[in-house]
């Protein structure tokens, strides 16, 4: 399921900062982050802290990067 935000080993993860355009989370608490570069990284999820399923557009990502 796409989500917005999530804490992970590496801090708080959210869609629009630092040029991640997507957060997929898989059933094994794992997560695949695709950068708005089109490289993929994937995270250990400790806990989803907004799931409101909402994901920037992939074709204006240069406009949600703040």
């Amino acid at each position: 399921m796409f989500v917005r935000k999530i804490r992970c080993n590496k801090g708080m993860t959210e869609v629009g900062r630092y040029g991640i355009s997507r957060i997929y989370v898989h059933e094994d608490n794992m997560a695949s982050c695709y950068t708005a570069g089109g490289n993929i990284f994937t995270v250990k999820v400790k806990k989803i802290l907004n799931d409101d399923k909402v994901v920037s557009n992939s074709r204006n990502y240069h406009k949600n990067l703040y």
